[in-house]
């Protein structure tokens, strides 16, 4: 066998791989779905062994756990000048974006008892907000529990409604098709998107307005 100054003839190129770091793990299980990916899809994802990942996080919960701090990071916080009602609106819609931006989170956020827990320091800030209002710490977090647990919910059933199954069909579909003509309750458009949850949310609020329960 002949050996140049290169090394054996034919033989494949040695050298480090492509560097990595722990928010390129995070950002490829994002990509992969919060609340579904496998440290061997991540590790794929990203070109490595499976061993590299574990490296960088001793377990896949670390790796949830990195993932709901990196979702937690964008929701925007209430201003000190914000109204009960805008502060509680702007969780609502923070709910939202985030189960938007973040697949598989609705779902993440209910199978895992413990994700609420990365949110303190945002939970705190709301909290503080409201009761700058006059309401007392109770009854700022049963809103926002209220409003939280509302949109999130609302948010899984409406990522069911668009799902796509192998026929090319959609879960807002499947109901529609399983519902006979004047059904009580008859599918639409809004089913699939927020419109429902807005009004779910406006009725909240308002009723708010009204009362606060004694907490």
């Amino acid at each position: 066998m002949h050996v140049s100054s290169g090394g054996v003839r034919g033989a494949k190129k040695s050298g480090r791989k492509p560097g990595f770091d722990a928010d390129d793990v995070v950002a490829a299980a994002l990509a992969e779905g919060i609340d579904t990916f496998t440290m061997s899809a991540v590790a794929d994802r990203i070109g490595v062994v499976t061993g590299a990942i574990y490296r960088l996080f001793p377990s896949r919960d670390d790796l949830v756990v990195a993932c709901l701090d990196t979702a937690a990071a964008t929701l925007r916080l209430p201003g000190r000048d914000d109204d009960w009602a805008s502060v509680l609106q702007l969780w609502a819609d923070e709910c939202w974006r985030v189960c938007e931006d973040f697949p598989g989170l609705s779902r993440l956020l209910y199978a895992l008892p413990t994700a609420f827990t990365r949110i303190q320091h945002v939970l705190a800030a709301y909290s503080a907000a409201i009761e700058r209002s006059g309401r007392s710490t109770a009854q700022a977090m049963f809103a926002l529990d209220f409003l939280g647990d509302t949109v999130i919910a609302s948010h899984m059933g409406i990522v069911a409604m668009r799902v796509v199954d192998a026929d090319g069909a959609t879960g807002w579909d499947r109901v529609r098709d399983a519902l006979a003509d004047g059904a009580l309750m008859q599918p639409d458009d809004s089913w699939a998107e927020r419109g429902t949850v807005d009004v779910k949310v406006g009725f909240i609020i308002k009723g708010l307005e009204r009362d606060w329960p004694a907490l």
